[in-house]
């Protein structure tokens, strides 16, 4: 997206530095901007307008694309430290407080993929543990006992209201026998 988006904008941009390059070489040009002020402030706002709509996004991507993000699961902590371009932050978690793993699968527009995800009751400390094309439920229940968590159900998984009400750990369900 990055890559789509910062050559548009620099196309759009060529138009308003042609402009202002012609500004500063000709005198007559200044003189029509001085007549009518007008027409400089609907330049100045076409501006504006055309970095809030494109500049604000290339900024947002080009930070996400600097910044570094480390997880460590220990025994008993989910550790995460991330580096942005203008300093740190982290958060350590007990494992205790996740609520179990979950096998994600997702679309996107590149295919479909599979996810092996350590659970929060805020999904903003949910982790993902693996991607890939498939994920065997030997992987799923082989996580779950190295982490000594449920397996959570991913249909459950995406209904956790995190923000309201008592959050209770999910529990291993039993599966139903087939007739």
């Amino acid at each position: 997206m990055l890559t789509l988006l910062a050559p548009l904008v620099v196309a759009l941009l060529v138009p308003f530095w042609l402009l202002v390059t012609h500004l500063m070489t000709d005198p007559a040009a200044r003189a029509v901007l001085t007549a009518r002020p007008l027409v400089g402030l609907q330049l100045g706002l076409g501006l504006l307008v055309l970095l809030w709509i494109f500049g604000w996004p290339l900024a947002h991507l080009a930070r996400n694309a600097i910044a570094r993000r480390r997880i460590k699961i220990d025994g008993s902590h989910v550790r995460s430290s991330e580096s942005r371009s203008f300093g740190r932050r982290g958060w350590t978690e007990p494992l205790s407080a996740y609520a179990g793993v979950t096998h994600r699968v997702r679309t996107t527009h590149s295919g479909v993929r599979h996810e092996l995800v350590l659970v929060h009751r805020r999904p903003s400390r949910s982790v993902i543990l693996l991607s890939s094309q498939h994920i065997s439920t030997e992987t799923v229940e082989a996580a779950a006992r190295l982490l000594a968590l449920a397996e959570i159900p991913s249909r459950e998984a995406a209904s956790f209201a995190p923000l309201h009400g008592f959050f209770h750990l999910a529990e291993p369900k039993p599966q139903l026998a087939t007739a």
